[in-house]
């Protein structure tokens, strides 16, 4: 049933807000958890750092692939919260549940294969044993991740990301101190070492899943969804809809991660001053790219609620405001790169020592870069979240296909190799991938938004 809803730039501003801050600060929280875990692991040698290295890098390709699957969760909750159909979003979760065991089973199975790709790595055998006591502890934690993904993704259809951001204040206080007593076996607790961090965040993730259900189960405002009820029912429609939304979604964060992961290996060829300053960049657009990506679900949510109340315009100022609202957030970020890389680089080096001087130096010109790039990335990331709001998420996979891998990735190896430009010629390199990949989405939303009207809006709401 079409809706009539007064809209200003100043109530979007203020819903956009109210669901991306939540979401903003628990990103935040939990990167910086693992942050801190790889700090610790530095702690125990060489040989625990290698290992974490690699098996961090097995781990964000398959979790980025399938934990990425249960990103459709979101869309579907939102619009059926839109319609307001309770029913609807029952059976949905039914079948989100259902997709989440499929994929722990996946994880599981791909993280136990890691085993015979590390013989291949052709590394000490002492790293190799330290991989594999680290992978054995990560799969403890896949069952508890899942259910924690599967329901958060609940609560951010129905825009309730206040709730998840009070679980990550409970949450991760708990979970530093236990990585912390597991890797160096403190306060009576074992000596895990590095597969430490996986044990604390099984235990960690084990109880906030455990406590977020129980409250769920209880609490007035969530009974009438019924989240749990439809679990023992096959609803195919509903699953293949989440998996047809879901599974584009998982391929193009694969895609976005492997071609940074290249250009990592590339920049190493040039030696380990290039390769330490790129990764020290890497390290705080990692911490803003978490934000926008925060930013970009929150106009998913926006859009989803949108397309459920069949409300077109609402759509429109869901996605412009947006899309403007993070631009203007990001650009203070992006400007802190420019203005003050020196204050950046101390927090990693001694920027007063001389033996510095060419490590400061090229960090410096990649911070301008990255700024420039971080521009571009957000509103190619927060153009996705709008697509993906309105089903369209095949698009965006072969969006970042062409511009991270046909032209980010081509331009970067000729600027990088050919015209010897080194670390700075990949990230223009890249930077103007994720350009060119922003233009295509703008240009995609406002042929969707040009041709959209409310029969198709109609169809958008359905399965």
């Amino acid at each position: 049933m079409l809706q009539n809803t007064s809209h200003t730039i100043k109530s979007e501003i203020k819903s956009n807000l109210s669901v991306s801050l939540p979401l903003i600060v628990t990103n935040t929280i939990f990167s910086f958890s693992n942050f801190l875990g790889t700090a610790m692991i530095a702690k125990l040698g060489q040989d625990a750092l290698a290992a974490s290295v690699l098996v961090s890098m097995m781990w964000a390709s398959l979790s980025v692939l399938f934990m990425g699957i249960l990103n459709s969760i979101c869309v579907l909750v939102s619009h059926q919260y839109g319609a307001k159909n309770e029913k609807a979003i029952s059976q949905i979760m039914g079948q989100a549940y259902l997709l989440g065991l499929m994929v722990c089973l996946l994880v599981i199975g791909a993280l136990y294969s890691m085993e015979f790709f590390l013989e291949w790595s052709g590394q000490p055998r002492a790293v190799l044993l330290l991989s594999y006591d680290y992978l054995h502890s990560l799969m403890w934690t896949v069952p508890a991740l899942v259910v924690w993904i599967v329901t958060e993704q609940f609560l951010m259809g129905i825009g309730y990301t206040k709730l998840v951001l009070r679980i990550s204040f409970l949450v991760v206080p708990v979970e530093i101190p236990l990585i912390y007593a597991l890797i160096f076996g403190k306060w009576g607790l074992p000596q895990c070492g590095i597969a430490g961090i996986g044990y604390a965040f099984a235990i960690s993730y084990t109880l906030s899943a455990i406590g977020l259900i129980i409250y769920l189960l209880h609490a007035k405002k969530y009974k009438s969804f019924r989240i749990f009820s439809a679990m023992n029912k096959i609803h195919i429609p509903y699953l293949k809809a989440l998996v047809r939304i879901g599974f584009p979604l998982g391929l193009m964060q694969v895609i976005e991660v492997s071609a940074f992961a290249i250009t990592t290996f590339w920049i190493a060829h040039f030696g380990t001053i290039n390769l330490a300053a790129h990764q020290i960049v890497m390290q705080y657009l990692g911490f803003a790219i978490t934000a926008v990506f925060a930013m970009s679900q929150a106009v998913t949510i926006r859009v989803g609620h949108a397309v459920g109340r069949q409300d077109l315009v609402g759509i429109k100022y869901a996605i412009y405001v947006g899309i403007l609202l993070n631009f203007c957030l990001v650009s203070i970020i992006a400007y802190a790169f420019y203005a003050f890389p020196m204050l950046l680089l101390s927090l990693d080096i001694d920027v007063r020592n001389e033996l510095n001087i060419d490590l400061i130096n090229n960090a410096v010109e990649l911070f301008a870069i990255a700024g420039l790039l971080l521009l571009f990335d957000n509103i190619r990331i927060v153009g996705f979240g709008a697509l993906r709001g309105l089903k369209d998420a095949r698009f965006s996979m072969v969006t970042s296909l062409i511009a991270f891998w046909f032209i980010g990735l081509s331009i970067a190896f000729i600027l990088g190799f050919y015209f010897e430009q080194e670390g700075s010629g990949i990230w223009w390199g890249l930077t103007l991938g994720i350009a060119s990949g922003a233009f295509i989405v703008l240009g995609r939303l406002r042929y969707f938004l040009a041709y959209l009207d409310h029969e198709k809006l109609a169809k958008l709401g359905q399965v």
